[in-house]
């Protein structure tokens, strides 16, 4: 079986992604990704072209979720249907990369849900071991 690098919770009325990574880039790169599984079927999105992204935060678990919230305002405001990410650096509050996919097409695109917002309850983002971990829940 795949290590997909991330697995879903649910919550009362939410849901929650358990994520985890060798790096701080590959963590936030799988937290997106798991993100992405509860908006739209994988396989129906080609990664046809990239937006690039930034968010910033004043300490990890804030960059995370301001991540995650940048990446959803870009799906909303690019109506942008996400394949996958690329994570190019996260250090000093800052995060970058690259959004993967195409335009949004409803015919086409097989949409799950709308994930309105990454919050901060029951946040976690820190080092466990070798690896890092991060535990984020969504508002859908």
């Amino acid at each position: 079986m795949r290590d997909l690098g991330y697995e879903l919770f649910e919550t009362t009325a939410d849901v929650g992604i358990t994520a985890w990574g060798e790096t701080l880039e590959e963590l936030f790169a799988n937290v997106a990704r798991g993100m992405f599984t509860l908006m739209v079927e994988a396989g129906t999105v080609r990664p046809a072209g990239v937006l690039s992204v930034e968010a910033r935060g004043m300490d990890l678990p804030s960059l995370l979720v301001a991540w995650l919230n940048e990446l959803l305002y870009r799906c909303e405001t690019e109506e942008w249907a996400p394949a996958d990410v690329r994570v190019v650096t996260v250090e000093g509050g800052h995060a970058s990369g690259e959004l993967a996919g195409e335009p949004a097409e409803a015919g086409r695109h097989q949409f799950k849900g709308v994930v309105k917002a990454a919050t901060y309850h029951l946040l976690e983002c820190h080092k466990d071991g070798d690896r890092w971990r991060a535990r984020v829940v969504f508002d859908v």
